[in-house]
């Protein structure tokens, strides 16, 4: 057995998901621009193309243009921010939610397959210990931000 090599593992462990979601992004036929908004929106009842931007790594002037493109097809509506009516924010129309949905269940069906490939103790310490990695990764990108 190798020791162990947290950066190692956690970079492949990145890398290997980046993989598995780009092979999800492109079953469903859209980009992955356009599927990291799907994503980001689902949850959300609208967010800036600011805000969107920033939450799909992506820069503001691109964003707009999927989010445009997007608009056309029926996945996204614009509407007055309620808290600012100057701003505009992006929200999935019922068209994006349902396809929002099936790329979820699509990404949650793939992780279900790689995660029963792993020993059941050893899966289920994987589950739990994702949330608390999530929020330190996030807490760490709001701390380098704030500097």
């Amino acid at each position: 057995m190798r020791p162990a090599d947290p950066l190692r593992d956690l970079g492949r462990v990145a890398q290997a998901f980046e993989r598995l979601e780009r092979a999800a992004f492109a079953e469903s036929g859209a980009t992955e621009t356009e599927c990291r908004i799907l994503a980001e929106l689902l949850p959300a009842r609208g967010m800036s193309v600011s805000a969107l931007a920033m939450r799909v790594g992506s820069d503001r002037p691109w964003v707009s243009q999927v989010v445009e493109r997007m608009r056309q097809e029926g996945l996204v509506e614009r509407e007055p921010d309620p808290e600012d009516r100057r701003r505009v924010r992006i929200r999935l129309t019922a068209l994006g939610r349902r396809r929002a949905a099936q790329l979820r269940i699509s990404l949650q069906e793939q992780i279900a397959r790689l995660l029963s490939r792993v020993p059941s103790p050893t899966r289920q310490q994987i589950v739990e210990a994702l949330g608390p990695l999530a929020d330190a990764l996030e807490a760490n990108e709001r701390r380098v931000r704030a500097l």
